[in-house]
């Protein structure tokens, strides 16, 4: 049980002003789901955000405006992630391109893939904890893999809802 199941993300870098000398980092610029275990992560990817904005000559633009780009940056990929893994609950109510439907369903065959596949588990957990991209789960020799182990009528997880009723 987690207290907070949902996402969240605040877009700093939309603003037209902030109070200098304050800025804003880990769930209070962005905040995902703990089932998906990014949030310390992603806050340090905010952190190295901040560093660069830091390192960065001196320009007109404002710390804040500079970090905040960055950092939206760096939350971008992440969050992709996790709200596209999200929509194939049935809870999700919002509404996506045929594209991220699409991938959602690879994912998902992924995922499903993934109880059944050490290797396909191991690239899993890579994506997931942001050691390897996404785009690793694009390359031909892995889609084949989860197409050739999705094939073989694997067994799908019970309808949400189903365990509890069961107990």
């Amino acid at each position: 049980m987690h207290k907070y199941p949902a996402n969240a993300r605040r877009h700093y870098e939309r603003l037209k002003r902030f109070p200098e000398g304050l800025l804003v980092m880990g769930d209070a610029l962005c905040s995902f789901n703990p089932t998906y275990a990014q949030g310390m992560t992603v806050a340090s990817l905010e952190g190295l955000a901040l560093r660069d904005a830091l390192r960065a000559p001196a320009t007109s633009t404002p710390l804040w405006r500079r970090y905040f780009r960055a950092a939206a940056r760096a939350v971008d990929l992440p969050w992709s992630l996790v709200t596209g893994g999200d929509s194939s609950y049935p809870e999700s109510n919002w509404s996506q391109p045929l594209a991220a439907r699409l991938t959602g369903r690879y994912f998902t065959m992924v995922q499903r893939t993934a109880v059944h596949d050490g290797a396909v588990f191991a690239m899993f957990i890579k994506v997931q904890n942001l050691v390897e991209p996404p785009a690793a789960f694009f390359k031909p020799a892995f889609v084949l893999r989860v197409l050739r182990v999705a094939r073989q009528q694997l067994p799908q997880p019970p309808p949400a809802g189903a365990v509890a009723r069961a107990t």
